[in-house]
């Protein structure tokens, strides 16, 4: 359903996420840990585009939402100035590829090729690309905090989206469009429990509340994939327990869900698959059994020792 490949992301001179391959399956529940600064977040970010790779591609559903990169294709780097000089001083066909991909500098380089070259690019480009604003319509995204819009009642932020995707398409009964999102949101305001607080503005909430209301908001979109960047990370202790128990609830649905969380009880509760990542690398990756029970990678071990 989504795939990241080969995912670089730079801060200017600051490199966060250095070659980072994964991939989401249908129903499927990952958890992303790691220590604050990993990189967790900025991978999460880079899936919907809200951080737009350095390098590397993100496809959703079999289409590519970024530009491509040359280093994944090996037919249009074969066409590439740089492949032909390596071939001309004597490496293999295998040899040229794998110094290549294994030479970032030379990723620089690339921007100025032939019209063979480009027109591979283009070609690749053309036959798979996705608009992102349809793709995004299919992933919905939970922040850290919350998000939601102050100068608007509960019922109008859980209604928000929606209507304005259905202006973007043109729906012509718009009234009736307004009526049947407007019964959606308050079946799923019932669903949490706050129906009586359809009325109130968000600064009436309590956290827990806020951020079940963020959750219920991503959900009126039907989306495919559901992202959570650290859905809990700004919640009291008490509060918590009433998020994770909606998260739970979607998960046991099957609902398609990546997490960055802090929380490796509910990680390992809920989880298909765990990702460590650390220092801008996927460190190690697999059932929460594996992780948790015998972790290979020794930062693994020294950081599950230190959480749990």
């Amino acid at each position: 359903m989504l795939e990241v490949k080969n995912i670089y992301k730079n801060f200017g001179s600051l490199k966060v996420l250095k070659g980072v391959t994964t991939h989401v399956e249908k129903g499927e529940v990952i958890s992303i840990i790691g220590v604050s600064g990993s990189g967790k977040s900025t991978l999460l970010r880079c899936m919907n585009l809200l951080e737009v790779p350095t390098f590397g591609e993100v496809w959703m559903e079999g289409k590519l939402l970024t530009p491509v990169d040359p280093y994944l294709h090996p037919e249009v780097i074969e066409v590439s100035h740089t492949f032909k000089k390596l071939l001309a001083e004597g490496y293999s066909r295998e040899e040229a590829l794998k110094t290549i991909h294994a030479n970032d500098l030379l990723k620089e380089k690339h921007s100025a090729e032939g019209p063979a070259y480009k027109a591979l690019m283009k070609e690749i480009y053309d036959a798979n690309h996705q608009d992102i604003n349809e793709a995004r319509r299919k992933m919905s995204m939970v922040f850290q905090q919350f998000n939601l819009f102050n100068n608007k009642t509960v019922l109008e932020n859980v209604m928000f989206a929606p209507i304005e995707t259905a202006k973007y398409n043109h729906v012509k009964d718009m009234k009736a469009a307004k009526a049947e999102i407007e019964e959606r949101a308050y079946g799923l305001l019932k669903r949490i429990g706050l129906e009586e607080k359809a009325k109130a503005y968000p600064s009436t909430l309590s956290g827990g509340q806020k951020q079940r209301i963020a959750i219920i908001r991503s959900l009126a979109m039907n989306p495919d994939v559901m992202l959570f960047d650290e859905p809990t990370s700004a919640l009291d202790p008490e509060m918590i327990g009433e998020v994770l128990d909606l998260m739970r609830k979607l998960a046991a649905a099957g609902m398609t869900m990546v997490i960055v969380t802090h929380e490796m009880g509910f990680a390992r509760e809920v989880s298909d698959r765990i990702l460590f990542v650390d220092e801008g690398y996927i460190k190690e990756e697999g059932t929460p059994d594996q992780i948790f029970r015998d972790p290979h990678d020794p930062r693994l071990r020294d950081f599950l020792s230190k959480v749990l």
